[in-house]
């Protein structure tokens, strides 16, 4: 019984404590890029993304740098039909920020694992080229 309401409990405070999720649909086809509807061109959509100043996260309780991590994972943060090409950058945990992919191996890292996310339920599952879509996950260790 102490067991499921030390549950309960753990439960209750990871809902309250966790921060508001913000998304947006994007995905990139050739040169065009959707965000939520609307269409840009590739350069654009670089200078938009590389601009753009995200919230500063929120220091956890245990901080490690990122010279000292072993392993972490990088998601791409648009959704693609195909593996995104060269110049795309991965959001990657472990303090390391978005990197490329050239940017990951140059610092020491190897790729372990590709993993293919499909999209969510209520976002369009094809391209307009009629491919699926799908986020790219990679997992990556020194």
């Amino acid at each position: 019984m102490k067991r499921i309401v030390r549950v309960a409990m753990l439960l209750a405070v990871l809902c309250f404590a966790a921060p508001p999720a913000m998304a947006a649909f994007v995905f990139r086809v050739g040169d065009t890029v959707y965000v939520d509807g609307k269409r840009y061109s590739w350069e654009e959509w670089k200078k938009i993304r590389d601009t753009y100043q995200q919230q500063p996260e929120p220091t956890a309780a245990v901080s490690v740098p990122s010279q000292a991590a072993r392993a972490a994972s990088c998601i791409t943060t648009i959704y693609y039909d195909e593996f995104p090409s060269e110049d795309e950058r991965f959001q990657c945990s472990s303090g390391l920020g978005a990197l490329s992919r050239e940017e990951i191996l140059r610092r020491g890292w190897k790729v372990d694992l590709i993993e293919k996310i499909p999209t969510t339920p209520g976002q369009p599952a094809q391209s307009p080229r009629g491919l699926p879509l799908f986020l790219y996950k990679l997992v990556i260790s020194r």
